[in-house]
């Protein structure tokens, strides 16, 4: 398997983005680490291992893409500061981590999110946020509000990055023009450390209220909040898309797409 460390130089950030790539073509996913986690952890806990038939068969190509939790969220600084550099974080992989990819064979593509636990957070922001970068994403036993890590702080940059809130405000925006070409998925177990599936059950009640795709998938009350659990459910729904002929360098999904992959999701 073809294996690339790369680094993308950040005017946002001022420092280089770190990244793992693996593969050469298919659907380009960028993959994003659990809380205060590293751009290697996802092949860390074997998921690299896991995704190789998609992988080596050119179906997808991963992009696990370093976070700034540690400096952001989860820092010790100031609640605005840490706001704002989660904002800079979002702006910084849209505006340069996203062209990179683009230029890297996938000038036509959407691009899929994808993350587990706090990973799951980062993908819905980007999927919700930035339709026009992301077509797609698969959320796995993630939180949906980041209320837990600023507690009673608020602002706009707060406000702008917590999905479960801002997902309640999207009847009628332009936005939602673009969110109903794309598509998210937001799985769960209901096992133990399984703590967000009531966050993740009211932003999806959200987001179908904006008539914006989108699929919860709860699993069952032994699945619980870890990478074996994770590694299933990435295969099955990977295998959906596959099925679906999602699973291509250029693909760029449809409203008609996403609306008959809802509408077909268990016989695909």
């Amino acid at each position: 398997m073809n294996r690339e460390y790369r680094t993308i130089p950040s005017k946002i950030l001022k420092q280089p983005l770190e990244m793992l790539v693996y593969g050469t073509a298919g659907k380009p996913v960028m993959v994003f680490p659990s809380q205060e986690g590293r751009f290697f952890d996802y092949e860390n806990f074997g998921m690299i291992d896991t995704l190789a038939p998609f992988i080596q068969s050119k179906k997808i190509q991963v992009y696990c893409v370093d976070s700034t939790d540690r400096e952001s969220w989860f820092s010790q600084c100031n609640p605005a500061d840490r706001a704002r550099l989660a904002n800079d974080y979002d702006m910084a992989v849209k505006t340069e981590i996203v062209p990179h990819i683009r230029q890297d064979g996938h000038e036509n593509a959407g691009i899929m999110a994808h993350g587990c636990s706090f990973g799951a957070f980062h993908t819905a922001n980007f999927a919700l946020r930035h339709p026009d970068a992301f077509d797609s994403g698969i959320a796995l036993s993630g939180c949906y509000s980041i209320k837990f890590a600023m507690h009673d702080f608020d602002n706009a940059n707060v406000y702008n990055l917590d999905p479960l809130r801002y997902s309640a405000d999207m009847a009628g925006k332009d936005i939602v023009k673009k969110l109903r070409e794309n598509l998210l998925i937001v799985c769960s177990g209901q096992g133990p450390w399984e703590d967000w599936t009531e966050e993740a059950t009211k932003m999806c009640s959200n987001l179908r209220d904006a008539d914006i795709p989108v699929l919860l998938d709860l699993w069952g009350y032994d699945v619980n909040h870890d990478w074996p659990w994770w590694k299933k459910m990435i295969v099955y729904f990977l295998g959906k898309f596959d099925r679906a002929g999602f699973l291509h360098s250029n693909h760029c999904m449809t409203a008609e797409q996403s609306r008959d992959f809802l509408l077909n999701f268990h016989s695909i």
